[in-house]
């Protein structure tokens, strides 16, 4: 757009290489000569988490900080109900610090992140679990996977529908890691250390392992009621809006979530704002950073919400983190990397707060399986960033990054048979999962953008309305399509997800 600066000034030109997915091409202009005429999107559900939160599990947490020792006391409380249709006799909870162990299990020891995770050697974590009881009595427990990040405990027979409460009280270290997990300096990062009840699904609990590429985490809803003691001088970015009482603890609730992310600093300082009806809040070690991200932020929140539907939480936050990546998210609260606060990058800010952003309608809302199908929530969202920049800097700016991050990536010759439908321990490093499933996997919703009435974000949108604070799997996906443009679209998806590339 005139007047506006440039969004793409940081990115360099990628090799350009020979080769198109050229079936997926013709398949594409076929289908599209089939469909009927374009019609208005679908309008978005609205749905608040307030309300989804309904005969959720409930989590009480009581957190306590400890910076001499780097550890975070945890006494958490889950009344739940069983709704899986079965009778249960054990329940798995996820113990993802575990994977911080040892070398061997840790996702930040890959080669190609290890310096930059372990800056000064590696570094243990882990839980040490002192109780677990079922409604009040001590419950059997083991770990059930190398990596120990599966917990299972032995529970009397649980009927579908009937309830009963799980309490764990353990004590995690935190190791000194620059990852999602970890301390950073004065910074902790304290993603995925909450102890969370396993995905039940086809008779079974889900025991991904925790891979050094991709996100593993797999889960359901729940409410979170939490109170947080942190030494004096810590700031709190947290994905639910926290408030510090008298007695000087922080306490907050967040409802409909499928985890809960904590990070603390004595160094941070917070922006706030609204966009709509949500509370933004913005935490960086500069007020500058602060403030800029803030203002990306609630742009981003503004154009999801006209394209996919209302925000699902009162409240979202974006903090700086200490960490190789571009970003992370969490229900109401995204990481993004320390590195992209500096003052000669501020365009690469404003896309990865866009990306991760994204992940509130698809990751948060709908649930998918970022194991087993990672491109159905990173390939949306890289998507919905290319709708980003479209809606704030125009067709021109749009085309240009298009160019590098899709076109780019669908050029690229690759060794072996990986494609964006692949699970994610099938890739062995970062770079051939970004440009596999964040880059081809955008491609099927650019074709998907041409073919559609209303376009991909007419699509997306009731696809979010259908699986509002639900678990979308990649059948119930193609299904939702499906109906969308009243056509069978599975050979598009099967050769944009499946085929490999030659």
């Amino acid at each position: 757009m005139a007047g506006k600066r440039c969004i793409l000034s940081l990115f360099p030109a990628r090799r350009r290489l020979a080769g198109v997915c050229a079936a997926a091409a013709i398949l594409a202009i076929l289908l599209f000569a089939l469909l009927p005429g374009r019609t208005a999107p679908q309008q978005g559900t609205g749905l608040r988490a307030a309300e989804a939160g309904e005969n959720l599990p409930d989590y009480t947490v009581t957190l306590r900080l400890d910076d001499q020792e780097d550890t975070l006391a945890i006494s958490e409380t889950v009344l739940l109900r069983n709704d899986t249709g079965e009778t249960l006799s054990s329940l798995m909870v996820r113990t993802w610090l575990n994977a911080f162990q040892s070398e061997e299990t840790s996702p930040a020891a890959l080669e190609e992140l290890y310096d930059a995770c372990y800056p000064e050697g590696f570094s243990p974590g882990g839980l040490t679990i002192y109780d677990v009881l079922w409604n009040g009595e001590r419950a059997a427990y083991a770990y059930v996977n190398e990596d120990q990040t599966a917990l299972e405990m032995q529970i009397p027979a649980l009927e579908n529908g009937q309830q009963g409460e799980l309490t764990l009280r353990c004590v995690a270290q935190i190791p000194a890691c620059c990852y999602r997990t970890g301390k950073a300096g004065r910074d902790y990062q304290l993603g995925n250390v909450l102890p969370l009840l396993s995905l039940y699904q086809d008779g079974a609990w889900r025991t991904d392992a925790y891979s050094a590429v991709g996100d593993p985490f797999v889960s359901a809803c729940a409410n979170f009621h939490v109170t947080l003691h942190a030494p004096e001088g810590y700031v709190p970015a947290c994905s639910a809006a926290l408030t510090k009482g008298a007695d000087g603890a922080w306490r907050g609730d967040l409802r409909a979530a499928r985890d809960f992310c904590l990070c603390l600093s004595p160094d941070y300082v917070t922006a706030s704002g609204r966009a709509g009806e949500t509370a933004v809040y913005s935490l960086s070690k500069t007020a500058q950073g602060a403030k800029r991200a803030l203002e990306y932020a609630k742009k981003a929140l503004e154009t999801y919400a006209s394209l996919y539907g209302a925000y699902p939480y009162p409240a979202f936050t974006v903090c700086e983190a200490n960490f190789p990546f571009s970003g992370m998210e969490y229900p109401g609260l995204c990481m993004i990397g320390a590195d992209n606060y500096r003052e000669d990058r501020a365009d690469t800010l404003e896309l990865v707060v866009a990306h991760e952003t994204a992940h509130q309608w698809f990751y948060a809302l709908v649930g998918s399986d970022q194991a087993l199908q990672p491109w159905q929530d990173e390939a949306l969202c890289e998507y919905a960033m290319l709708r980003y920049v479209r809606a704030r800097y125009g067709q021109g700016s749009y085309e240009t990054l298009k160019y590098y991050r899709v076109d780019a990536p669908m050029r690229e010759k690759l060794s072996g048979s990986l494609t964006p439908g692949s699970p994610i321990d099938y890739f062995g490093n970062l770079t051939d999962y970004r440009t596999v499933v964040y880059g081809r996997g955008a491609a099927l919703l650019l074709a998907l953008d041409e073919l559609l009435p209303g376009g991909a974000d007419g699509f997306l949108k009731a696809y979010g309305s259908e699986f509002a604070f639900r678990f979308a799997t990649r059948a119930d996906f193609e299904e939702s399509l499906n109906r969308y443009a009243k056509m069978d679209l599975s050979p598009l998806l099967l050769d944009y997800l499946d085929t490999v590339m030659d």
